[in-house]
């Protein structure tokens, strides 16, 4: 793995092939492209550009060397940053949570000392990456500066700390364990019951909802982002949503859910309908689908796709007045910060479709269906 990040790991790969071709091993090298303004720093980004690039070979497992010193530092380097139970959890041993291909580190319960020992009576020979001294990688300072020195104070630091990272696994999977039964307790076909969430314990609601975020694989949130969500499910009347940078929670009525939060919220420029099956506009995915009779008149070529620009009415029911849009939508249950990400779809310049209402009178061949493109789920 060429992460780029140093010249002299240009003479690396000629080892690795070395040592390969003596166990009959296939060997490649894979390139990645490291970004070094990565929000969690170098390191991080350098193991998610490495982590992706094994995951893309396939398989179902990816072994990966971490020792017991890995451990022990991944649980101090997380304690620095306020990490909770999950954080603290550490590195496991056999993990599918995000695979496949699992991750599995068969090495996890070993002090380096005695791998380094069986190294050198086995022969093997190795390079040290020079940047493993560098203590201005955090990781490196805490192996260092800090483990270094515990463990000379207390030799039985480093094995303490990787049992107390099981201790705080144990009590993760319990935590999870607890947010299942009460997502189960709260769920309604895709999304939570409001007035449900709010008969939980704010403690169970935090853990419910660090769950689900976990779910949608959106980075961790931190207390404050959960306190004030917590806050807003009490306090703010419905609609509301309250975005904090990677994921927004949305409740509209007694419906709560989660959404991406960096979606773009402006209505996009106008599209003609050609014909296609299928289109997206927005967040709005369409489909149109042909039927007998009961449809609307739709021409390829002359339907077009854009914003609302306000005024517009639908007459969906021919025995009733006109409707304005805002009142349409929000009786099909679309919450006012979509309103503009749904398109209005003309015919020849009439307004004959919005946010599943459609114009009465109006018949045709053709039937429209919509759903978000986006993840809109708890």
């Amino acid at each position: 793995m060429h992460h780029g990040l140093q010249a002299v790991a240009d003479a690396w790969p000629a080892h690795c092939e070395e040592v390969c071709a003596q166990l009959g091993i296939p060997f490649e090298v894979l390139q990645v492209e490291v970004d070094r303004n990565h929000i969690q720093g170098i390191e991080a980004a350098a193991r998610a550009a490495r982590h992706s690039a094994l995951r893309n070979l396939g398989g179902e497992w990816l072994a990966l060397a971490h020792h017991r010193g890995d451990q022990a530092e991944t649980l101090l380097h997380r304690l620095t940053r306020g990490s909770g139970v999950q954080g603290a959890a550490g590195m496991r041993i056999s993990d599918m949570r995000s695979g496949p291909p699992g991750l599995l580190r068969p090495l996890l319960g070993e002090p380096r000392c005695e791998l380094e020992a069986w190294g050198h009576a086995n022969g093997l020979v190795w390079i040290e990456d020079p940047s493993n001294a560098d203590t201005s990688y955090s990781r490196n300072f805490v192996r260092h500066e800090i483990l270094a020195p515990l463990n000379s104070r207390f030799p039985g630091a480093e094995a303490a700390l990787a049992r107390a990272a099981g201790h705080f696994l144990e009590a993760s999977e319990l935590l999870s364990a607890l947010a299942r039964i009460d997502f189960n307790a709260v769920i309604r076909g895709t999304r939570a019951h409001r007035r449900a969430l709010l008969a939980l314990s704010d403690a169970r609601i935090s853990n419910l909802l660090r769950e689900r975020i976990s779910a949608h694989n959106w980075p961790a949130p931190d207390a404050s982002q959960l306190g004030e969500a917590i806050r807003q499910l009490h306090q703010a009347p419905p609609p509301w949503r309250a975005r904090f940078h990677h994921w927004a929670l949305c409740v509209q009525d007694d419906e709560v859910w989660l959404e991406p939060g960096d979606f773009p919220l402006a209505p996009v420029g106008p599209i003609v309908w050609q014909g296609e099956p299928e289109l997206e506009w927005g967040i709005a995915r369409l489909r149109f689908l042909p039927v007998q009779g009961a449809g609307l008149a739709l021409t390829p070529g002359k339907t077009e796709l854009h914003a609302r620009v306000g005024g517009e009415r639908l007459r969906p029911d021919a025995r009733r007045p006109t409707r304005d849009l805002k009142t349409l939508a929000r009786e099909h249950g679309v919450p006012p910060w979509w309103r503009d990400v749904i398109p209005v779809i003309y015919h020849e310049g009439s307004a004959l479709w919005y946010a599943g209402a459609s114009q009465a009178g109006n018949q045709g061949s053709w039937r429209i269906e919509w759903s978000p493109s986006i993840q809109a789920e708890f």
